[in-house]
């Protein structure tokens, strides 16, 4: 690593860290107020959709990898995020563990209609990743991802606890805070390797830039859903309530869909957006 590549990635991690994104208010709140189950419920099936995607992006990335040694560094953090890390438990299988506990029912997460900024959320990563140059890409999902999320979950894992979930049920939000610090450190080796002027550096810098902006919309998704949920008569229509009530109750959830006509999106129909079968 050359004494510009360490001096920009340095800059740039410091940039990342007091990103309005990785220090949402939010994340505050969960480590500060006295959430419930149903609460982190709400949080949840937003941010599920999220979990089940990282390794689409990643697989993308790969594929569109300019030469070996950055391959391999992808390849080496595609192989924990498959299960090598976590007792052969991919994140999806980890997260829907944790949904289960917020009392999320079978299919259910397919059912909740999502916020548009998690949508946009997906969209974005899916065009930094197949659209953008590859160091954008390799911005976005290393500093935007993998060296933001260490900085994130400690509040959520906070207020996890608070609300009485046990050790095994928030496995899914431990594990990143030590697996993620790694993979941090080998995509930075992977940036290293590739950084050569001052447009490199540019592209790294703005892929991760959208990355923390398209998450700090997500966390205002995220928290005006939650808000919502906590003071219904005051955010949701008489329709949005009626579809939070059928949401919850067994065998009624499709019904949720007829109240909202026009383009709502739901966990299927994103995966589908990113060329996952749902």
């Amino acid at each position: 690593m050359t004494s510009r590549a360490r001096t920009f990635l340095r800059e740039l991690r410091e940039e990342v860290e007091t990103h309005p994104g990785v220090n949402h208010v939010f994340l505050a709140r969960c480590a500060t107020s006295p959430f419930t189950r149903e609460d982190y419920r709400v949080m949840g099936l937003q941010h599920f959709p999220l979990v089940g995607l990282f390794t689409t992006y990643m697989e993308w990335l790969l594929v569109n990898g300019p030469d070996s040694g950055s391959k391999q560094w992808l390849a080496k953090v595609l192989v924990d995020e498959y299960g090598e890390g976590s007792d052969g438990k991919d994140h999806s299988t980890l997260y829907r563990e944790f949904l289960t506990a917020c009392g999320v029912g079978p299919g259910e997460e397919d059912l909740v209609p999502l916020d548009p900024r998690v949508v946009d959320f997906i969209h974005t990563h899916m065009q930094l990743v197949t659209r953008q140059p590859f160091l954008m890409g390799l911005g976005a999902l290393g500093p935007g991802h993998e060296w933001a999320i260490p900085k994130m979950f400690p509040q959520i894992i906070e207020g996890l606890q608070r609300a009485g979930f046990g050790e095994e049920e928030i496995s899914y939000f431990t594990l990143h805070i030590s697996q993620d610090e790694d993979h941090g450190r080998w995509l930075e080796e992977a940036l290293a390797d590739r950084i050569q002027n001052a447009e490199d550096e540019h592209l790294i810098r703005a892929g991760a830039l959208q990355s923390l902006e398209a998450r700090r919309r997500f966390w205002d998704g995220v928290q005006s859903r939650v808000v919502a949920w906590r003071q219904p008569n005051a955010f949701s229509p008489v329709a949005e309530q009626a579809r939070l009530w059928l949401g919850r109750r067994p065998g009624l959830g499709r019904l949720a869909r007829r109240l909202h006509p026009g383009a709502v999106v739901y966990r299927p129909e994103v995966r589908k957006m990113a060329g996952v079968e749902a």
